[in-house]
Order: structure tokens, then C-alpha cells, then sequence
């Protein structure tokens, strides 16, 4: 059994209908809504639809959210969604959870559909940086990602990284039919540019972390071992 984890700020237009969307799904065994600190009808609509909603008074950003969630969650394995995205149905959830449910791998990654994308294998997403928040995966996997990470949208990027190193196993798919609600038409034109902007130096600087700081320090570790294994030939 899945629990789904839905981290949620100001989403009372979507959040309805997504919940309605999957809580009937056989595997789920509970939909959880972190209400992050929104100010409009999203805790009440959510609650309406199924959910159980834990209410943040702050908006303390989407990593925080997600890890509330991982916290309340009865199940072992767990399902983020995105509040923003509409169009799921029993189908297109089991596409998503089963390949972590049977155990084959321990995070697979729901990826909304775009043009740009149906000319490419699936294998370039195992090179290129997947930003989704939709994905199913174990809590044990949840946790080795270290806390300075779980920050805002870093979060997807060290899951990416951390599956990959210390996990046993991810995978992605395209799931079409989904619908994503984009920044600018929930916040408007300036309100949905400062968040992508705000989103884009996260990510940059969890890049950087991860993959040229990493990079180096592992070159330093090497060549340490290496100096300390010649002087005690």
C-alpha cells in the first residue's frame, strides 16, 4: 500500500479534484495534504475531497512539506504529487507506483508530458537533471537524503542524486493525459517569474553541491589515500 503526499500553498483550485482523482486507487492506503501555510480555501476543500490535512501556519517551502508528510505516512513507500497537476487517474498512478510496489526498483518518476521530450529515449533521463514532483519511493530512501538538502526545490535534485548512489534502483516514464497549472497563471506575471527565478538558483547551487563539490572532494579523498598508501610502502 502507497501513501500519497501532496505538499500544497494556495492550490484550492486544483486540489479538489486531484484528491477526488486518486484516493479510490486500490493500492492507496491514505491521501495526505500538507497545507502549506496557505491563505485561501485549500485545508477545507482537501478535507472536503477525502484528505487528511495537516496545516502549517508558515509557508515553510516544499521540501519541508514533503518531509512533514514522509512523517505522517502510515506506509513504507510513498507517492508525492504536485498539487498543480490535474488529469490523473487509477491508470496513470499505478504506472508510477507499481514498479516500487513489486519491488524492482526503489524510486520511479512520473514525467508530465511535453512536446520536446517525445523525441528523446527515456534513457536521457538518466543524464540529464529530471525536475518532477511526481514520485514514488521508499522511506528509507527519503532519509538517507541528508537534511541540508531538503530545502525548497533542492529537494528533486538530491533525490535524483541519491537514489542513483545509494538506492537500489530508479527509473522514469512519461505519463500523458496530465495537465500542469504553470506559475504565471497561478501568480501572475510577476509573482509566477520571481518564483521560477527563485526556483532556478536552488537548483543551480544544489548542482554545484552535488555534482562539482562532490566531484572534488572525492578527488581530494583519493589522493590522500593514494599519498598515504606510497608513504607506507
Amino acid at each position: 500500500m502507497v501513501s500519497i503526499i501532496i505538499p500544497a500553498f494556495n492550490e484550492e483550485k486544483t486540489i479538489g479534484e486531484l484528491v477526488r482523482s486518486v484516493i479510490k486507487h486500490p493500492q492507496v492506503l491514505e491521501v495526505i495534504v500538507i497545507d502549506d501555510g496557505s491563505t485561501d480555501g485549500t485545508q477545507e476543500v482537501a478535507v472536503s475531497a477525502g484528505a487528511k490535512v495537516f496545516h502549517l501556519p508558515e509557508n515553510t517551502g516544499k521540501a519541508n512539506a514533503m518531509d512533514v508528510g514522509v512523517k505522517m505516512a502510515e506506509s513504507n513507500i510513498i507517492l508525492f504529487l504536485d498539487a498543480d497537476v490535474v488529469g490523473f487517474t487509477e491508470e496513470k498512478i499505478s504506472t508510477i507506483i507499481n514498479p516500487v510496489l513489486q519491488g524492482g526498483l526503489e524510486m520511479h518518476v512520473g514525467i508530465l508530458p511535453r512536446w520536446s521530450l517525445s523525441i528523446f529515449s527515456k534513457k536521457v533521463f538518466y543524464i540529464l537533471p529530471v525536475l518532477s514532483g511526481m514520485r514514488a519511493l521508499t522511506k528509507a530512501l527519503w532519509y538517507r537524503v541528508p537534511i541540508k538538502q531538503k530545502q525548497g526545490f533542492k529537494i528533486e535534485l538530491a533525490l535524483n542524486y541519491t537514489a542513483r548512489k545509494w538506492g537500489s534502483g530508479t527509473g522514469y516514464e512519461i505519463i500523458p493525459g496530465l495537465t500542469h497549472i504553470i506559475k504565471e497563471k497561478k501568480h501572475g506575471l510577476f509573482g509566477g517569474f520571481w518564483r521560477r527565478i527563485k526556483m532556478f538558483r536552488e537548483l543551480v547551487s544544489i548542482s554545484f553541491e552535488l555534482y562539482i563539490l562532490e566531484t572534488i572532494k572525492n578527488i581530494f579523498i583519493w589522493l590522500r589515500k593514494s599519498i598515504k598508501l606510497e608513504f607506507n610502502r
